[in-house]
């Protein structure tokens, strides 16, 4: 089951980015009047001022109003785009997830945070959209983006990531390496984005990939480790070692008791700027400790 998983998941990752939500009307590049500046302005002071409540679902869907809100008048605004894809994911991965009765909320909260994020891709660089819109693949079209792309491209992967990890199987094997390549593109331009993301990643990606598609949790270990060197307070990396990599260990449930135990120990304020983040972690940490019977 788990290699059907990891298999629809890839091919879903991928299939998504080719071009099936479209991308949309061309950006429009034009300066702002006083007045339409003055509003965008109130817009992006909302946005950040509940973005600060954003373990409130009620303030992050406000956050988000306003960053819509923000791009609605300024559309080449990549910066807020690059928050929408971020916010959107965190709605569903933070909020919808735990509410097996709001899948379709939370299918749809990944497809917005795709969708914003490659409209910042597209408003960032002009190059990018012309290729988009004459056909190139964003895996391909990716390689025209630098490090000031680097949020945009990430919160784009783990957004299409998590949805395809909610879907059936589909005839997308074919793009199965899609996932990898724009993380590839992430980890080459900026490796230590988000706590060790990129590393973080690809220890998820080798611990569920079955062996014939490339899993080791050897090689998924030393990504984890590495993404730790770098963020070592970092919680959700502690709760994916737990989650991903100790059940394909020997020692596993060992390691996955003393990963669990420092999470639920460690304050969630340990980094200060993803409070919010790591308080989700530990009720994800919480619901693993209760299955360990089950996983092994």
């Amino acid at each position: 089951m788990k290699t059907i998983l990891f298999i629809a998941a890839a091919a879903l990752l991928a299939a998504c980015g080719a071009g099936a939500q479209g991308v949309g009307q061309a950006i429009r590049r034009t300066p702002l009047d006083a007045a339409a500046q003055a509003q965008r302005q109130q817009h992006l002071e909302s946005s950040e001022a509940a973005w600060a409540d954003r373990l409130d679902e009620i303030k992050l869907r406000a956050a988000i109003a306003g960053w819509e809100g923000a791009v609605g008048i300024q559309d080449d605004d990549h910066e807020s785009a690059a928050r929408l894809a971020r916010a959107y994911y965190l709605l569903a991965d933070g909020h919808l997830v735990f509410d097996a009765a709001r899948r379709d909320e939370f299918l749809k909260a990944h497809e917005s945070g795709m969708k914003w994020a490659e409209h910042g891709m597209l408003a960032i660089s002009p190059e990018y959209e012309k290729r988009r819109r004459t056909g190139a693949k964003i895996e391909d079209a990716i390689m025209k983006l630098g490090r000031d792309a680097v949020p945009l491209l990430y919160w784009w992967d783990v957004n299409l990531g998590k949805w395809a990890k909610a879907q059936d199987i589909a005839t997308v094997l074919q793009h199965k390496d899609r996932i990898y390549r724009v993380m590839s593109r992430v980890a080459e331009l900026w490796p230590d984005y988000f706590y060790g993301a990129p590393d973080r990643y690809f220890g998820g990606y080798f611990a569920v990939a079955p062996s014939f598609a490339g899993g080791d949790p050897q090689r998924a270990k030393a990504f984890f480790e590495a993404s730790l060197k770098l963020a070592p307070n970092y919680i959700a990396t502690h709760v994916l070692i737990a989650d991903l990599l100790a059940p394909k260990l020997s020692d596993g449930r060992a390691l996955a008791e003393r990963e669990l135990k420092w999470v639920l120990e460690t304050p969630a304020d340990i980094i200060p700027e993803v409070t919010p983040e790591a308080t989700i972690e530990k009720k994800k940490a919480e619901k693993i400790l209760g299955e360990l019977d089950d996983r092994f």
